[in-house]
């Protein structure tokens, strides 16, 4: 879908109006003046957000949801649902910000989706219908962000169930999969040779050794300290290239806090800047499979 704009915003109003009075078909559309933006560009934005369809006899309709818009009590209120459209059909990056505040949304938006929110009222006052708004829109950004999380995890876990398959000869099982409770995400094996359990939690990021972090739970902590041999995979995932860095329960154990008093922790924050010279670059083919020299080498020992 094209930017959202107040232009286009208040032109598919327009244009649901005048699609409600007559009788249009898409060519009829061109003729409209509906302001300073082309009308095909606000005949596109309607159809991408669902608000018009083009019906068996050839003319547009308005749709159920186009009716709610047109049902608006105000211009701002108009504003505010095509706010929602546009963000559930675009599911824009910026929608992760939300959780974080008002501000900080409104200065990663693109200008124009911030004009929007200024036309609609939407970007300053704590009126109720404003607050509610804004926590609505929170909660589906929290939806969506745990989702883009889930996915980056997945990734990383996948890259492990192949880069175990490659290093010991033999299928690796992916627990996580079955269930988040048992406080690892890969059952594999020692080495090729060496058939002991070898139990491994996995931490992704899109974000760079130099900047992403990784959480562990104290439920991780423990099935680590109490696994015969453990691993942690963390992996720097990039658009032609991964990082892995292969962790022992020392090298991560230097980070973990100790309980003091009666305070006890749950879950600690860990940068992956502070493992860097364990990282190791795998190059993704176009199937993003690994492909590196010697990956079949047994690396389980490792520091």
């Amino acid at each position: 879908m094209q930017p959202l704009s107040p232009g286009i915003a208040f032109g598919c109003i327009e244009l649901l109006g005048v699609v409600k009075r007559n009788q249009l078909t898409p060519g009829g559309v061109h003729s409209l003046s509906l302001g300073s933006v082309a009308s095909s560009a606000i005949y596109r934005a309607c159809l991408d957000l669902s608000w018009l369809e083009l019906q068996p006899d050839g003319l547009l309709g308005v749709t159920a949801r186009g009716e709610r818009a047109t049902a608006a009590a105000s211009p701002q209120a108009g504003l505010r649902t095509i706010l929602v459209d546009f963000i559930e059909v675009e599911q824009p990056p910026w929608l992760q910000l939300v959780p974080y505040g008002r501000r900080e949304t409104l200065l990663q938006a693109p200008p124009s989706i911030r004009q929007v929110f200024v036309e609609a009222g939407l970007a300053y006052g704590d009126d109720e219908d404003t607050v509610r708004f804004w926590d609505a829109l929170a909660a589906r950004a929290r939806g969506l962000r745990d989702g883009v999380l889930t996915e980056i995890g997945r990734r990383g876990e996948r890259l492990t169930l192949q880069y175990e398959r490659n290093r010991t000869g033999v299928e690796p099982k992916w627990i996580a999969l079955e269930s988040s409770s048992d406080g690892y995400d890969v059952l594999s094996r020692v080495s090729m040779s060496d058939t002991k359990r070898m139990t491994i939690e996995v931490k992704t990021s899109e974000q760079g050794t130099e900047f992403a972090s990784f959480h562990l739970t104290r439920n991780e902590w423990v099935t680590a300290l109490g696994s015969m041999a453990h691993r942690f995979h963390l992996w720097a995932l990039a658009p032609s290239r991964s990082e892995l860095a292969v962790l022992t329960v020392e090298q991560v154990g230097a980070h973990v806090p100790d309980d003091s008093g009666a305070g006890v922790w749950e879950t600690l924050r860990i940068p992956f800047s502070v493992f860097k010279e364990s990282f190791r670059v795998f190059f993704n083919n176009a199937d993003q499979q690994l492909r590196k020299t010697g990956i079949h080498h047994d690396e389980s020992h490792r520091g």
